[in-house]
């Protein structure tokens, strides 16, 4: 697992700047934190590779739900759950990392933190992206 790379996917893009690029940063965090988590067995530096990871996690989430907020996205609370549930996932994880510094344990973290954001990406912020670029075309998605 530790010589896996999370490969940027077209599909990833939505055509709003401002998302794309944070995802974008945050599919490089995930692949900082594939590389450092088994290049480094220090369990503190482990479990701050996982806060970074969700402190940026928080910030990107209020940045989409700010922008669907304004643009009137009907499903906000929705997504809003969706959000919430990767960060106590995410927390969740972290905690049994720590507890439980094992290999399964960081496949676990990866696979999952790789599995939500493809999913996550591609489907729910996909809507947003939709309903944006319906909603008002000449409206800059950056």
């Amino acid at each position: 697992m530790h010589n896996d790379h999370f490969p940027w996917k077209p599909e990833f893009d939505l055509g709003i700047r401002e998302i794309d690029d944070q995802h974008r940063h945050f599919v490089g965090l995930i692949n900082k934190f594939i590389v450092e988590l088994w290049g480094q067995d220090n369990i503190e530096y482990q479990r701050m590779l996982v806060a970074e990871l969700i402190a940026y996690a928080r910030f990107h989430f209020i940045s989409e739900e700010n922008l669907m907020f304004r643009i009137g996205y009907p499903e906000l609370a929705g997504h809003k759950l969706h959000h919430r549930e990767l960060l106590d996932q995410l927390n969740a994880k972290q905690a049994r990392l720590m507890l439980d510094h094992t290999e399964q344990r960081k496949k676990d973290v990866v696979s999952y933190l790789v599995e939500w954001f493809t999913k996550h990406t591609t489907k729910e912020d996909r809507l947003i992206a939709g309903y944006m670029h319906r909603s008002d075309p000449a409206e800059s998605p950056a």
